[in-house]
């Protein structure tokens, strides 16, 4: 088992994160909750994070995933400590960025996290971004296969809450049948009367029609 230390904002460590290094269960274990250390609300490498001269942050899953971009030169990366994001979480994140960005795992775990995460950041007033990582698990994962820059170059075209949405709504209702399709332009609709950007809006709005 690897073991982290967990610091709060000050730099002070406040708790340790073990992670196991085969298929064993539990994979991660955290020192328990004190009245120093509350999991959900700390942010590991969120105090070298906060002095990234970025205006955005890069939220995953794991504490590999942090080392690894940290290393990779993107130091705005952090992770949630678990992966379901907390609302004080989400308030310190706003705090200290302008934009977020989640990245977090492909699997279904991960799809669940990352719904919720966006709700919870869309309802403090968060301007947030998704970054999806084609062809691998993680963050790391992608990063040893393919290079920092690659990664840099995914995570400036992150997209909008709004298109992650549409994409979410083909998964769901695949337009190879009239029935699909009517569902799919049904709920671009309901997202697009809900859509205050009026420069997003059109734009979606042009290439669902295309």
């Amino acid at each position: 088992r690897i073991m982290f230390p967990i610091f709060d904002l000050r730099g002070n460590i406040v708790a340790f994160g073990g992670r196991v290094m085969d298929n064993s269960t539990p994979k991660y274990v955290n020192s328990p909750e004190t009245l120093c250390y509350s999991k959900s609300r700390e942010l590991f490498g969120m105090h070298l994070a906060r002095k990234s001269a970025e205006k955005r942050l890069l939220i995953v899953e794991g504490y590999m995933d942090v080392i690894s971009l940290h290393q990779a030169g993107i130091d705005y990366a952090v992770a949630s400590l678990g992966t379901a994001l907390t609302n004080m979480q989400g308030r310190i994140l706003k705090k200290y960025a302008d934009e977020i960005i989640m990245c977090y795992d492909t699997d279904t775990a991960g799809r669940k996290a990352t719904d919720r995460g966006l709700e919870i950041l869309s309802q403090l007033g968060c301007r947030v971004k998704v970054l999806q990582v084609p062809d691998a698990k993680d963050p790391d994962e992608y990063i040893r296969k393919n290079g920092p820059e690659k990664f840099k170059n995914l995570a400036d075209r992150a997209i909008s809450l709004l298109e992650y949405k549409i994409r979410q709504l083909k998964l769901n209702f695949p337009a190879d049948s009239a029935e699909g399709k009517l569902a799919f332009l049904n709920g671009v609709a309901d997202l697009l009367v809900e859509q205050e950007n009026i420069m997003e809006r059109e734009m979606v709005m042009k290439t669902i029609s295309r």
